[in-house]
């Protein structure tokens, strides 16, 4: 739809002769109103992304090498 909008102009003139928004432009508007949702559902809007807090465990992370074979875990 952006790339629409920015081919065709903003407002067009209807065959009555009134000047209307594009069709384009409610659908841009749209898109980036969904963005915004997603954005607040995930966090990562810059008020948000603060408001996220981590927690910080002593012990290993199941992810990082423990120092053992593989056929030493799975035996």
């Amino acid at each position: 739809s952006e790339k629409k909008l920015k081919d065709t102009p903003a407002l067009l003139r209807t065959p009555a002769g009134y000047v209307q928004p594009s069709p384009w432009l409610a659908i841009s508007n749209k898109n980036v109103e969904l963005m915004h949702k997603f954005m607040s559902e995930l966090g990562l809007s810059p008020v948000l992304r603060s408001r996220v807090a981590t927690t910080h465990s002593m012990g290993p992370r199941p992810w990082e090498f423990t120092g053992q074979e593989d056929d030493e875990l799975f035996s």
